[in-house]
């Protein structure tokens, strides 16, 4: 069944011009994809508890220590039970950790995704990028975000070194129906010009 006028037109109207893409590319912050970077604004004001743990977990192992030996008298027995105690508070401290880099990555590939739409981004720059990428982009075809770093690395090689002539002839080669009239238009203007001499 052949598409109708209608149909080619809708289709064109989907996928984006050359140029679109290519600012597309250049507009993306490669900061937003740090994880660390993303791990402090999860963080917030909390901040804090990464700084202090080592000196109030000592603190604490101290306080603990004497004032147990103070009630019942056994040091030895006391600095266990307080070593116990400040062990308990520290695998606390390590699961609420772990749940903030677990969030930061999730957030990171959220970011990803949300960079890369429905159409995709970097998928239509495979053949510019080197194949040690070929694991990312096979990834992102399936929708899966999960290489963040190899991400960036791919997004700052494009950014400082595709060459946008290249990108923009390759691209109406696989979409003939966007590229612009403009060789078409000079040889009819050729032609007139011939015909009116």
């Amino acid at each position: 069944m052949s598409e109708t006028p209608v149909d080619q037109t809708q289709i064109s109207d989907d996928i984006p011009s050359a140029k679109t893409m290519l600012g597309r590319l250049h507009e993306i912050n490669l900061e937003d994809f740090d994880i660390k970077k993303v791990e402090e604004e999860i963080r917030g004001n909390r901040i804090w508890i990464n700084t202090l743990t080592i000196p109030v977990a000592m603190l604490s192992l101290v306080i603990f220590t004497f004032l147990g030996a103070w009630i019942s008298g056994y040091l030895i027995l006391s600095f266990l039970v307080s070593a116990g105690i400040v062990f308990f508070i520290g695998k606390m401290f390590e699961g609420y950790d772990r749940q903030v880099k677990w969030d930061a990555r999730r957030e990171a590939e959220r970011r990803v995704a949300e960079t890369e739409g429905e159409f995709g981004l970097l998928v239509h720059f495979k053949p510019f990028l080197p194949t040690r990428y070929r694991h990312l982009i096979q990834s992102l075809k399936r929708r899966r975000y999960l290489y963040v770093d190899q991400y960036i690395q791919a997004v700052n090689l494009l950014q400082r070194k595709l060459d946008h002539d290249k990108f923009t002839q390759a691209w109406h080669i696989v979409y003939p129906h966007l590229k612009p009239n403009t060789d078409l238009d000079a040889d009819f203007n050729e032609s007139d010009s011939q015909d009116q001499a």
